[in-house]
């Protein structure tokens, strides 16, 4: 798709033990865009997360960040240490800590650097999301599900991500908070956050996308700019079901 993208995952394969999940697939992902993978369930999406926290084992295949401290190869850092090259990561579940306060949630999630302020930091989260700023003492497993993914998001932005992972992030909203969601993530992509999100909602995900991946058992079959493969006909009726 370009020369020089931001992340690149070229001719990846993997999987978990003995099975082989994805075969070969090939993601780029360009500096200051949106970059969504949709397909059909058991298509291999979330396992492309998977492989990038080394959860799923990589056989073959590079995974690559090019970053503003140069080419880093993801294959070779520790899952924990990858927040520190500027990688943030929102899971589908377990995204927050229940136990921890909303405050104590973004204090885990700040990472010291040069012109970095913890408690300037946490302002711009509680000004992005204000539902959160009255009760940023309560326990985070008090909120509803649309204020937890709220919070999710705001701890993956705490670190100062260049890349923001996202796995499902409209899973289990009810149909008001997706717009919002989705809505929220087209804002923190203005702010200068690249997106590589893995989403069912498919029509809505590609819809505010600079381009999309559609995978099926494993393999890249589609691949445009996300409002033109929300729009096919041949791919809508054939992986998101017929409007």
């Amino acid at each position: 798709m370009i020369n020089t993208p931001l992340f690149q995952f070229k001719d990846v394969h993997a999987g978990y033990g003995d099975v082989k999940i994805l075969n070969g697939v090939n993601i780029e992902v360009p500096s200051g865009s949106i970059v969504t993978i949709v397909g059909p369930n058991g298509a291999g999406k979330s396992t492309i997360l998977k492989a990038i926290y080394q959860i799923a084992k990589v056989t073959e295949g590079e995974i690559s960040l090019m970053g503003k401290n140069g080419k880093v190869d993801i294959r070779n850092i520790k899952p924990h240490k990858l927040v520190d090259v500027g990688i943030g990561y929102v899971p589908q579940i377990e995204n927050i800590f229940s136990a921890l306060t909303i405050e104590e949630n973004l204090d885990v999630g700040f990472i010291h650097g040069q012109g970095r302020n913890l408690e300037i930091r946490k302002t711009e989260m509680f000004e992005r999301y204000p539902d959160l700023a009255p009760r940023r003492k309560d326990r985070a497993g008090s909120l509803s599900g649309g204020q937890r993914q709220m919070l999710a998001l705001a701890r993956a932005l705490m670190s100062y991500p260049e890349l923001l992972l996202l796995d499902e992030p409209s899973a289990g909203l009810a149909p008001a908070l997706v717009d919002q969601l989705f809505e929220e993530l087209v804002s923190i992509n203005k702010s200068g956050v690249t997106i590589l999100m893995v989403e069912q909602n498919a029509r809505r995900a590609l819809e505010i996308s600079t381009y999309g991946y559609v995978l099926d058992m494993g393999r890249n079959r589609h691949e445009g700019e996300g409002v033109k493969l929300a729009s096919d006909p041949e791919i809508v009726g054939i992986y998101f079901g017929k409007k």
